[in-house]
């Protein structure tokens, strides 16, 4: 199976982008990650953000995967009570997953953010 994954941060992002290579590095094989995209952030005041794509294979499952990301935030220190739309240390989203040249998942992220899909058009 092949992810293709959304990663950003706008609180110490150097930091903690460089913790979510490390750890993503463990999970997923042959790791094809974006150039880093600084946008402004969306929906809330805020500093900007550093976004990026990063793609790999697992034999996980979409939701086992899913824990592993939520996992990796909250180590890096992710506050889950806040507001959607606010500063986040990490955020790492699966918005990709491929099986055999199948979609088998495509998240509505891709089309409605720029900071998405331009650094996922990198990788692809």
């Amino acid at each position: 199976m092949k992810y293709f994954l959304s990663i950003g941060s706008n609180i110490n992002p150097e930091d903690n982008i460089k913790f979510a290579i490390d750890e993503l590095s463990l999970v997923l094989d042959a790791l094809n990650i974006s150039t880093t995209h600084k946008t402004p952030s969306e929906g809330f005041e805020g500093d900007d953000f550093l976004n990026l794509a990063i793609s790999g294979h697992s034999e996980k499952s979409f939701n086992d995967l899913n824990i592993v990301l939520k996992n990796i935030e909250d180590r890096a220190g992710r506050d889950r009570n806040v507001p959607k739309f606010s500063s986040r240390c990490l955020d790492i989203d699966i918005v990709l997953q491929i099986e055999n040249d199948n979609i088998i998942y495509e998240s509505d992220e891709i089309k409605k953010y720029s900071f998405v899909s331009e650094p996922l058009k990198e990788i692809i």
